[in-house]
């Protein structure tokens, strides 16, 4: 009785970290730009913000547009807008599209 115990609380131990692994914001977390793109703003928004944009930039690259607040890295025909906090916390994202409208799929 006392093996199996140890064997169920090793287990549950195990499935926590994963879970808890699989749902931080880490860099092997963050999905491809080209995914990004292919995916509707309300997906975006509920991937991206909590990540720290220095860790947009590691995995995607410098943005191709930067302003106070704001980066915008361009896919073809679609512009992914990170808008962040002062503390370089992301906090809203939006789509566009070529014509600078917001896709709202």
């Amino acid at each position: 009785m006392m093996v199996w115990i140890v064997i169920v609380v090793i287990a549950g131990i195990f499935a926590a970290w994963r879970i808890g692994y699989s749902v931080r914001k880490s860099n092997d977390n963050l999905p491809a730009l080209t995914a990004i793109a292919e995916m509707s703003e309300a997906e975006v928004n509920n991937i991206l913000p909590g990540y720290q944009i220095n860790q947009l930039r590691e995995v995607w690259g410098e943005p191709d547009e930067s302003k106070e607040g704001e980066d915008r890295w361009k896919t073809g025909d679609v512009t992914l807008v990170v808008n962040y906090k002062n503390n370089g916390v992301v906090a809203i994202c939006g789509l566009k599209d070529e014509n600078g409208l917001s896709i709202e799929e």
